[in-house]
């Protein structure tokens, strides 16, 4: 059986596993499980806008045509417009 060799470092270690078929391996390596996604979470405020049917309706579909949630269209709208009004408030992305 073949065994996993030690490494020095990560680069080492990315160099030998670019460059070998690791199915040999198979049984030497060890189950992890997948790591943890931890989001940042910024404060946020809900806020209450009311729209036309038809502009609500627009955004929805303009939203459905990227893929994403309209909330977040209309976010992302809302601070692409700050930082064209108000760029010294330094927007995060």
């Amino acid at each position: 059986m073949k065994t996993i060799p030690d490494f020095e470092s990560d680069e080492e270690t990315a160099v030998w596993f670019d460059s070998h078929d690791t199915a040999v391996y198979m049984d030497d390596m060890e189950e992890v499980s997948p790591p943890t996604i931890v989001r940042t979470r910024f404060p946020t405020k809900p806020i209450d806008v009311r729209l036309r049917t038809d502009y609500f309706e627009a955004i929805q579909k303009a939203a459905e045509q990227r893929q994403i949630p309209y909330q977040m269209l209309v976010q992302r709208w809302l601070i692409e417009k700050l930082r064209q009004e108000a760029p010294d408030l330094a927007i995060p992305l």
